[in-house]
């Protein structure tokens, strides 16, 4: 039976035992067996069977194929964090002498993991900016892998997911997508063709700011690699985590389209005042990635950021907030902001951020659960503090 995501994100495993609405948190780290023999289903790879906790867990495993259904993919693997989830994912297909191909414009520390750790390893990677992209497999035939965001961080600028994967197809190449700022409620990249879906699952899965652990999603074929890779880097996440990410993927569908709506006001508003240079948010008819957004996004997402004149307008800005919190994360209940330059993107030299079309006026904001004319007012407020 097709269910609706909605139910997909309540509905999971059953507590056979008890029956209780939630399914139970098996917080042990080891699982016995009967019989010595038993560990043959363990060396066979049986689904179902678990002995340690950094192998697999029931709690997590719940998770886990909820996620998949989400993303509409086969199977998911949990993580401790975004970035773990990233790394491992990216590690358990490249190797010495390998080819990567990047998107230049990527989440500050994913781009200083194949900036300056994946080439320890002996692995190539390049950065490109769209137009390169989508054009790489003339330049990078054989490439190993294919690694992007969309909607970037922080800018939103949506990215083609139809011509990257057409051009990793023919240069025989994996793409890895960052699906964290949209959700697997705005969009599921496996529809296009994408192979594997990574999240911080912190943020928009989290929900609440106060779990940390990620995801990755994507053909079983594909996940027993990333699986093998997590069961020697150790970036297992704990069950009790992984139960509060049960609980807060109840409410995600819901959490994130009252999110989309407001950041569509607030986004509007910002598109009306004066003292804001530029307002990124692909819900915007104007915007360069609006069109690309409407293809392929449900839903234009929580997400979006507006250029001030300098940084000192956006520290007056961010600094004078009651209600939008200045913090370094997303995706949560409350409203937070940040500035790129200090927090995501900071360690990137001049030329990198331009490259990365990142200013120092630049505010990232993750639209909460507020009511929304309390945040415009109280943006309308910030803003009425910069000098003219």
């Amino acid at each position: 039976m097709t269910r609706k995501k909605s139910t997909e994100a309540i509905h999971g495993r059953k507590d056979s035992l008890y029956r209780g609405a939630n399914y139970p948190i098996y917080s042990s780290t080891t699982f016995a067996v009967e019989k010595s023999d038993d560990y043959d289903k363990f060396i066979g790879d049986q689904e179902e069977f678990y002995i340690y906790s950094r192998y697999s867990n029931p709690t997590v495993r719940n998770v886990e194929e909820k996620i998949a259904a989400l993303e509409k993919a086969e199977d998911a693997v949990l993580f401790s964090s975004g970035m773990a989830a990233i790394t491992t994912a990216i590690l358990a297909f490249a190797k010495q002498g390998d080819t990567i191909v990047a998107l230049r414009r990527l989440y500050g520390m994913a781009y200083r993991f194949l900036r300056d750790v994946v080439p320890n390893f002996g692995i190539h990677v390049h950065f490109l900016d769209e137009a390169e992209l989508y054009a790489a497999h003339k330049e990078f035939p054989g490439a190993k892998l294919y690694y992007f965001e969309t909607p970037i961080n922080p800018t939103t600028d949506c990215v083609s997911l139809e011509k990257t994967v057409r051009s990793a197809r023919k240069a025989g190449a994996l793409t890895i997508m960052d699906n964290t700022f949209a959700s697997p409620i705005n969009q599921n990249p496996i529809d296009f063709g994408v192979d594997i879906v990574v999240h911080s699952a912190t943020k928009y899965i989290g929900g609440h700011s106060d779990i940390m652990a990620g995801a990755v999603a994507g053909s079983k074929e594909l996940l027993k690699s990333v699986r093998e890779s997590l069961k020697a880097f150790g970036g297992c996440i704990n069950p009790m985590d992984a139960y509060m990410l049960d609980r807060s993927l109840k409410t995600l569908k819901v959490r994130v389209e009252q999110q989309n709506k407001s950041a569509q006001r607030i986004a509007e508003y910002f598109n009306r005042q004066k003292k804001i240079l530029n307002v990124y948010y692909p819900g915007i008819p104007s915007v360069r990635s609006y069109k690309i957004a409407r293809k392929q996004m449900m839903g234009f997402g929580g997400m979006l950021c507006i250029e001030l004149p300098d940084l000192n307008s956006a520290k007056i800005f961010c600094d004078s907030l009651e209600l939008g919190l200045n913090a370094t994360s997303l995706g949560g209940v409350e409203t937070l902001v940040s500035i790129p330059v200090l927090t995501s993107h900071i360690k990137m030299s001049p030329d990198e951020l331009k490259s990365a079309r990142v200013s120092e006026g630049m505010v990232r904001i993750s639209v909460g659960l507020e009511d929304p004319d309390d945040l415009i007012l109280d943006f309308k407020n910030a803003l009425a503090k910069i000098p003219a």
